[in-house]
Formats: C-alpha cells, sequence, structure tokens
C-alpha cells in the first residue's frame, strides 16, 4: 500500500492535461474540457475528454475513465502502484510502500529480483574475465576479424561463455547464489533430472543493459557450427525483451535527436565503434509499440534498417502497420515522432557496410531514409515489377491501396493515391477512395477488436477487485452484497460533488444535512463517502481526483466504481444554477432518509407484534423517534 498524503501529492503535481497531451492530440475544446481521440479503442470521431480543473477523464466511447494514475495505468500497461511510481519519477515525488501493508510474498519476491540482477551483474563480469582467459582466445580472435577495439569490447562489456555444461552454475553457486535465484535470471535450461545447464556455452556474450545501465540479460553468438547463430536471455524476471532496446544505455547520451534503430548487436557496435553513437537494437523480436513508446521519449526521428531479404523486408512492413497503428491511437505522438526507413545500397548489412565504406557513406545512407510513405510507395512498385521493368498491375493496384490505407495523413494518402494513378492510368480520386473505404472498413475491425480487447480486461480486474474484497471483509453478511449501490444514491454523491466548498458552508447546507455514509445501503459507498469527508478541504472542497483514487480499488453494482461513478456524472444533468443544485442534493438527500425511515420502521413494527410488554415500550419510544424525524425531513423537504 502506498500511503494516501503521496497519492494526493502525486496527484497534485502531475498536471493531467500535460500528462495525457504526450499520448492524446487535443482537437478541441469544449467549456472547460478538452477532447482527442481515446488511445485505448479506435475511433475517428473524438470522444475521449480530459477536464484540467478536476483532473479527471473519461471517454465516451469504451467507457475508461478516471485520474491522471488510472490514465498511465491502463496506458502503460502497469499495475496502480506501479503507475503512481511511474507519476512520481516523473514529477520527483518520492513514492514508498507502506511496509507494514505488505505481504511477505511480495516482499520475498522484492528480494529475490535484488538478488537476481546482482546475480546478472556478476555473470558479465564472469563472461568479461573468461574473454581474456586462455579458453576465450577464440572469441577474442573473432572479435578481431570483426575490427572490434580493446576500447568498443570494454564500452559493451562483451565476454566469453565457456563451451561448458556447468562453468557458470559452479561460478554464481560459489558466490553464493541459490538454485531459485539462478532459476530466476534467465541464463539456464533445465536438464531431465532437474540440474542447471549453462545456457550460453561456447559463444561471444552480449550483456543487454536496461536504460539505467543494469544488466537484465545476454545474447549470445556461436563461434562454431551452432544452428543457431544467435540466443537470447528468455523473459525472466528482471526482463521483458519487448520493453528494452539494447545499447539504449549508451545511445539516450547522443546529442543527437534522432535514433537509429538496426536488427543486430553487431550493426549497433559497428556504428559506435564509427563514431554514430545513436544506434540501438530491436533484441532478436518483432518491434513492439512499448519499444517506439520506449525510443519515443529519447528522439524525435526514428530511423530503421531491416534485412534485405524477403524476411527482414516482411518484418519492415510488419513495423510499419504497428507502428501507423499505434500512432494513431497515441495521437499525442504523431507531431513529435518522424518514422523513416533505410536500406543499406546491394543488400548489406549496416557492420559489412560501414567496414567497406566508412562511417561518412553510412551517414549519407542514414540521411536517405525515406518516410513511411515514400517508403510504402517504393516498395508497391519495386515488389511488383520484374527485371525487364515490366510492372504487374493488379498485383501493384492490391498493394498500393492496402498500404495507403494504413497512412493516416490525408496529404500523403492523397499523394500515393496521386502517384499510383499515374501507373494504373485512373482517376486519382477512385484510387483515394479505395484507400478510404479500406481504412474504413480496417477500421471498424479493429475498434471491435480493441473493444472487446478493453471488455477483458474490465472483466479481469472486476474479477481481481472482486476477490480482494472477499479477502478484505469476508465475515461481512448483508442482504445486499458490499458493492451494492442504487440510482438515487450516486445522484446524491454527485450533488455532494458538484456542491464542492459550499457542502461545509453552513449559509448553503444545514449541518444536519451533509451527506454521512449511513445513508448509503452498500460498504464499498461508505467507504467511498468516509474517505471523501475525512479529505475535504476547508479552502478547496472536495479533490475528485484523489476521491477516483479510493474509488480505483472498489467495486459498484459489479462494475469499477470509478467508471460508474464517471458515467453517472455524465448522465446526470449539471445545473448551472447553485440553488437549483442545492435543491436537487437537498431533495435527493431527503428521500433517501425517508426510504430509510420506512425500512426501519417496518423492521421495528414486525419485532413489535412478537415483543413483551417491555420490549414494546423501547420500540414503541423509537418509533416514536422515528415518526418525529420524518416530520422534520417532510417539512424540510416542502419548503424546497
Amino acid at each position: 500500500m502506498i500511503p494516501e498524503k503521496v497519492i494526493e501529492e502525486v496527484l497534485s503535481k502531475a498536471d493531467i492535461e500535460t500528462v495525457v497531451g504526450k499520448y492524446v492530440t487535443f482537437t478541441k475544446r469544449s467549456g472547460q474540457n478538452l477532447f482527442g481521440l481515446c488511445p485505448f479503442h479506435s475511433e475517428k470521431t473524438p470522444s475521449f475528454s480530459v477536464s484540467p480543473s478536476k483532473g479527471i477523464y473519461r471517454c465516451f466511447g469504451c467507457g475508461k475513465g478516471g485520474n491522471v494514475i488510472n490514465f498511465i495505468k491502463d496506458v502503460e500497461r502497469l499495475s496502480y502502484p506501479e503507475a503512481i511510481k511511474f507519476l512520481g519519477e516523473q514529477y520527483g515525488v518520492t513514492v514508498i510502500d507502506d511496509n507494514d501493508h505488505k505481504s511477505r510474498e511480495d516482499d520475498s519476491l522484492k528480494k529475490t529480483k535484488e538478488r537476481v540482477r546482482s546475480l546478472l551483474k556478476d555473470a558479465g563480469d564472469f563472461y568479461f574475465s573468461c574473454l581474456n582467459s586462455e579458453e576465450g582466445k577464440v572469441a577474442r580472435i573473432y572479435a578481431r576479424k570483426r575490427e572490434l577495439t580493446a576500447e568498443t569490447v570494454k564500452k559493451f562489456g562483451l565476454g566469453y561463455a565457456p563451451n561448458s555444461w556447468d562453468s557458470l552454475v559452479n561460478f554464481l553457486t560459489s558466490k553464493g547464489y541459490t538454485q531459485e535465484e539462478m532459476r530466476g535470471s534467465g541464463l539456464f535450461s533445465v536438464s531431465k533430472n532437474g540440474n542447471l545447464i549453462d545456457l550460453f556455452r561456447g559463444r561471444l556474450v552480449f550483456p543487454i543493459y536496461d536504460v539505467f545501465g543494469k544488466i537484465v540479460a545476454f545474447g549470445g553468438r556461436t563461434l562454431g557450427d551452432d544452428k543457431a547463430k544467435y540466443i537470447n536471455s528468455p523473459d525472466s524476471l528482471v526482463y521483458k525483451k519487448q520493453e528494452h532496446l539494447y545499447a539504449l544505455n549508451i545511445a539516450k547520451s547522443s546529442r543527437t535527436d534522432q535514433l537509429i534503430i538496426a536488427e543486430g548487436y553487431m550493426d549497433v557496435i559497428s556504428m559506435h565503434q564509427a563514431g554514430i553513437d545513436n544506434a540501438v537494437a530491436a533484441l532478436g523480436t518483432a518491434f513492439t509499440d512499448k519499444q517506439l513508446r520506449l525510443a519515443s521519449k529519447y528522439a524525435d526521428e526514428i530511423v530503421f534498417f531491416f534485412d534485405s531479404d524477403n524476411a527482414g523486408k516482411n518484418a519492415a512492413l510488419r513495423a510499419i502497420r504497428m507502428m501507423l497503428d499505434y500512432l494513431k491511437k497515441m495521437s499525442g505522438m504523431k507531431e513529435r515522432i518522424r518514422i523513416k526507413i533505410a536500406c543499406v545500397p546491394d543488400g548489406k548489412d549496416p557492420d559489412e557496410y560501414i567496414k567497406n565504406n566508412g562511417a561518412e557513406s553510412f551517414r549519407a545512407v542514414v540521411s536517405a531514409a525515406k518516410d513511411l510513405d515514400d517508403y510504402l510507395m517504393a516498395r508497391a512498385y519495386d515488389d511488383n515489377c520484374d527485371a525487364s521493368g515490366k510492372l504487374d498491375l493488379y498485383r501493384y493496384q492490391e498493394d498500393i491501396i492496402r498500404y495507403g490505407s494504413w497512412v493516416r495523413d490525408d496529404l500523403k494518402r492523397e499523394k500515393m493515391a496521386s502517384n499510383a494513378a499515374s501507373y494504373l492510368g485512373a482517376n486519382y480520386l477512385t484510387v483515394l477512395n479505395r484507400m478510404n473505404d479500406m481504412m474504413a472498413s480496417a477500421d471498424k475491425e479493429q475498434e471491435d477488436m480493441s473493444l472487446r480487447e478493453i471488455e477483458r480486461e474490465n472483466r479481469k480486474e472486476i474479477s481481481q477487485r472482486a476477490e480482494s474484497e472477499k479477502k478484505e471483509e469476508p465475515e461481512k453478511k448483508s442482504k445486499y452484497g458490499p458493492d451494492i449501490v442504487f440510482m438515487q444514491e450516486l445522484k446524491l454523491l454527485v450533488y455532494a460533488v458538484r456542491l464542492n466548498k459550499s457542502l461545509a458552508d453552513k449559509e448553503v447546507i444545514d449541518i444536519h444535512d451533509v451527506l454521512r455514509p449511513g445513508d448509503f445501503t452498500g460498504e464499498n459507498m461508505k467507504k467511498i463517502v468516509d474517505s471523501m469527508l475525512k479529505n475535504f478541504d476547508g479552502e478547496s472542497g472536495i479533490n475528485e481526483a484523489l476521491l477516483i483514487s479510493d474509488m480505483s480499488q472498489l467495486l459498484l453494482n459489479g462494475t469499477k466504481a470509478e467508471e460508474l461513478y464517471l458515467k453517472a456524472c455524465s448522465e446526470i444533468r449539471e445545473d448551472r444554477d447553485d440553488q437549483v443544485l442545492r435543491d436537487n442534493y437537498l431533495i435527493t438527500l431527503y428521500d433517501i432518509r425517508l426510504k430509510k425511515l420506512e425500512i426501519t420502521e417496518k423492521a421495528l413494527m414486525k419485532k413489535y407484534m412478537d415483543a413483551d410488554p417491555e420490549e414494546k415500550t423501547k420500540l414503541r419510544e423509537k418509533m416514536n423517534k422515528i415518526e418525529k424525524y420524518r416530520d422534520v425531513l417532510n417539512d424540510k423537504r416542502s419548503r424546497l
């Protein structure tokens, strides 16, 4: 658990307009609200609303909503505590868990991860020392063959994994690491009899660092005749390959605002050795949206190099499609990131080209990189043109219309249509309309898919919250579940929040007419209202963003509490007249209290029928009090 005062500090410093603006381009303003395309599902018309004054957001298309922490949690796919820490790092707030509330299991996992990180550093030192051993001579010879200098080897921490089944196992055991810690490192496979086996054997080893310069994994290149030229660490306790870029810990310090993304370790190392210090690699996996997000934090322009073979060309198209779809959703990134595709002449890789032609020639190749639309136009033509220069118009038409439907920029798509029309002998509007039709069809399909994904995520989180509530209060028995809330109660909460500071103004609301937890039926609503009243500030009133934070672990009517609350806010008409708002609040409060009195009175009457004379006297006194209070409430209500 993170202390509430820390959450409040994060919410006060993390301006929601600034945070969301890094992911969403706001296209219009309506009153105090900003609107843009939702980053959580595909849509054409902006339905995503942000209220800077309240510190909250809501999408009227998919229903997602909450405060700035909820937004980061969903957009970066983090847990709620991780999202708080993420924002804390950006805004200078120290976020420390309240250890009194942490489970032993969580504490144990944290310690295990710390040990695994220490283990990986020791493994890196071991591999580096082996490079300079007699057995590592084969790796040193290979490094010299690839023209790597001693400075480069040291800079990238290259090492050698002895051609043995248990060299690393024995070394780490001698350092005091346990079998469990070694299993969590990703550096070992397991034999049939359960023994650990070194994953990297007889290979040149490349440490993989996170952006802070800590080793999280390794890659290894064979120095023999193994079928697998390269092998890489699998995901582990401290490593998710989709979330890292090789050499970003070095490239982030480059003075340029550009990142070059290649496919191999050696390509990147060769570039850096040649003085091109802004190169990274995608770690042997298809380029992901998380890696694009990571790269965008350090560069305004990203240049990709893909292998020139068919596999590389297919990888380029997959990456382009993914990036264009992602940029469409993360509309705030559109104006910040320019993506280009570069091709090394004659089908060579960057490493080979630099060795043959030098760094300056390679820089010229980088400068000649094509924007995505230009690259796609060239691909559609080149892929369907034979050696004699004859263009297969049928296949070209299919490809160019498909590629054009990926491009979101209207001007660029129109340029592609105009260029294609000259080859097809067609009116460019006809080509453009075909592109637009295909794009609309793909958008609809993507929207349906993303909404289904959101629904799956919602069901999963609802299930987790329900389980958490059962663990917290298993002994509570009630006619209703702890998450029950009636529409009238939701209205009362919404009216109270809208009254804001006036709720504590005795000239507006009598102290007896301030809502209280007992006015609500469900335990979750009682918790929410209790927290709201405790956090009420005389100067600023109700902190709605903090209120939503309290809702973010609870359910209401089987739905995420914050989403049901925001939905109610949007459906309950907002009265601009303060007197009307006050009256609506009071009428709703009185009606709820009158209903509760009726229920209580019926229960007392039922007891009264079977009670003894002494008990009847006590019950009659209670019913008289109820009657008097009912008269007071009815009188107050009639005067509104």
